[in-house]
């Protein structure tokens, strides 16, 4: 039980009405004189005594006149009002004759002040038939004088509860406000040190990395102290038994404690005792809350609990604070995908371009705002139209930015490469050296000649172009590697002649891997069986009768793969 301040007075606990009220009481049924003082012994009531006691008292100084002063003085006794071993007044008693007095009276005063009634009763009958009993008397206003401690030290109670019922208020609230972390913690830290009357207090965080206690927030400890050196997480016994169930650790002397790492410092520094409370969020350590005392004192249970409501608070804000960062940082790299995004789309063709005797269309459904598909239009010299559809291995910002690279690259050398496996041969050598071991790229790169309708294709261990003639599908296999992880490997072209209604179809594996809820895939089956339902559409109604079947097929189940298609319908 904690003990109260020594700057307390017992009129801090209850005014002098109160006392009058309780003096009177005690007076009429024990039939004497009372006073109450306080601890420096001045009067804090005024006598009131009964026409009775007054003619006894008057009387009795009579016949005693030949009695030495120091017996008169005798006959008063004094009970010290003492809370916890600290004396905050005294009741002071003489003896007179006593008088007879009613049940009645003794009960009201045993229930307003509640005391035992059947003690009341059987001392105010010992008074009241016995005027030299004082032993009887003095038991009495000891009783009294108890009664007064035990209801101050009830009301010394209730006033610590409520203040830190305040405390943990205005802890809660203070870090509920949107404001800068370390000066909530530092304001927080401050406040324990005025609520709890101790020296100093700091919040120490776990910092995996470096494997230490990293101070956070101090109120009243020096530079030097702080720069003593770190508080490492596998040699400090403290922290252990804070973090078990038990919720945190006292310690008495920190000069004299084994497990204090530095304890000349603290002594240097003039702190005694110590407690250090775990600071949890969601059965998770993540600090302590340290209360440090500049003489030795033990902690009660009521503190302890207070200083553990203010360290889940605490942790709780810190945590809050953690995951603000944490979206505020998600949101600037969304921003910034965004804006990546909008370049990417840029890169891509915005429309499927006019080529004289050829109808040409696509579809280009990205699973994230970055895609690593990638498809493009290429105009060539002497009438010739080059088409590419790849796939970047991976998903998100760095298949995106290498899709960027392929694009780049790829633009490089047509412009200056005619053969298509020298072109496909660089770009392999090229995304060898940037990328790494585990990042590929599929890819299907032709070239159509508009005057003679040949298709010269070099396939880099993409899915086949479909070739559709006369209701017939034939698959333009090729055997080449992929790119990006041999830089020796030779790649090899193949052609093939077109003819009016012939149908070309470059696609990408998000086509035939489209799951449904049940993960089943679409399957190269139903992108036959699609392809040919739409064979006699123009290049616009066969992607978008592809589309409209993997998406039935599919359902609302979450998509999983970037999804690109290349329609190229000779007419």
């Amino acid at each position: 039980m904690e003990v109260p301040s020594p700057s307390f007075k017992l009129t801090d606990f209850m005014d002098v009405a109160t006392l009058q009220e309780i003096q009177d009481s005690f007076a009429a049924v024990a039939n004497v004189k009372a006073t109450i003082t306080d601890a420096g012994g001045n009067v804090l009531t005024q006598p009131n005594p009964t026409r009775d006691f007054v003619e006894r008292q008057i009387a009795i100084a009579r016949a005693e006149q030949e009695i030495p002063e120091a017996q008169k003085q005798g006959r008063e006794y004094v009970a010290p009002i003492i809370v916890q071993g600290q004396k905050l007044g005294t009741i002071r008693m003489s003896i007179g004759a006593g008088a007879a007095i009613d049940d009645a009276t003794a009960g009201k005063m045993s229930e307003k002040f509640q005391i035992d009634p059947k003690a009341v009763r059987q001392l105010a009958r010992q008074l009241s038939g016995n005027p030299s009993a004082r032993a009887a008397a003095v038991q009495f206003v000891t009783m009294i004088a108890n009664t007064v401690a035990r209801l101050c030290f009830q009301e010394y109670e209730l006033r610590q509860r409520f203040n830190e019922l305040t405390t943990i208020y205005n802890v809660t609230m203070m870090l509920a406000e949107p404001r800068d972390l370390k000066k909530l913690l530092e304001r927080t830290v401050r406040a324990v040190c005025e609520v709890m009357d101790v020296k100093a207090a700091s919040i120490r965080l776990i910092d995996e990395e470096r494997d230490e206690l990293v101070i956070k927030a101090v109120h009243n400890l020096s530079s030097q102290y702080l720069s003593k050196g770190p508080i490492k997480l596998g040699r400090n016994e403290l922290h252990s038994v804070a973090w078990s169930p038990r919720g945190f650790e006292y310690v008495q002397n920190m000069t004299t404690d084994p497990r204090v790492q530095y304890p000349d410092e603290a002594a240097r520094e003039g702190i005694v005792s110590m407690v250090s409370i775990a600071m949890r969020y969601r059965g998770r350590p993540i600090g302590v809350l340290r209360v440090y005392t500049a003489m030795e004192r033990n902690f009660g249970q009521s503190e302890v609990d207070l200083l553990k409501a203010v360290a889940a608070q605490a942790a709780a804000a810190i945590e809050n604070a953690r995951l603000v960062e944490e979206r505020l940082q998600s949101e600037a790299i969304e921003r910034q995908i965004r804006m990546a995004a909008e370049v990417q789309q840029r890169m891509l063709p915005s429309g499927p371009p006019h080529v004289p005797g050829l109808d040409l269309a696509y579809t280009y459904v990205p699973c994230f705002d970055l895609a690593g598909d990638f498809f493009d239009f290429i105009e060539l010299p002497d009438e010739n139209f080059g088409v590419v559809v790849a796939d970047v291995s991976g998903k998100g910002i760095p298949a995106s930015l290498i899709m960027a690279s392929v694009r780049a690259s790829l633009r490089a050398q047509v412009d200056n490469v005619y053969y298509l496996y020298e072109v496909i041969r660089r770009l392999n050598i090229s995304l060898f050296r940037d990328t790494k071991p585990t990042e590929f790229v599929t890819l299907v790169y032709g070239v159509i000649d508009a005057r003679t309708r040949r298709f010269t294709y070099c396939n880099a261990g993409h899915p086949p172009a479909m070739l559709l003639r006369g209701g017939e599908i034939t698959e333009l296999q090729s055997d080449n590697m992929v790119l990006g992880i041999d830089p020796e490997q030779d790649y090899k072209q193949n052609f093939i002649d077109l003819h009016a209604g012939d149908t070309i179809l470059l696609y990408t594996d998000g086509l035939p891997d489209a799951m449904n809820f049940e993960q089943n895939p679409y399957g190269k089956d139903r992108v036959l069986a699609a392809y040919k339902s739409a064979g006699g559409g123009s290049a616009q109604e066969i992607a978008d009768h592809l589309l409209w079947d993997v998406r039935r097929f599919v359902g609302l189940s979450n998509r999983s793969d970037d999804l690109t298609m290349i329609v190229v319908r000779v007419t």
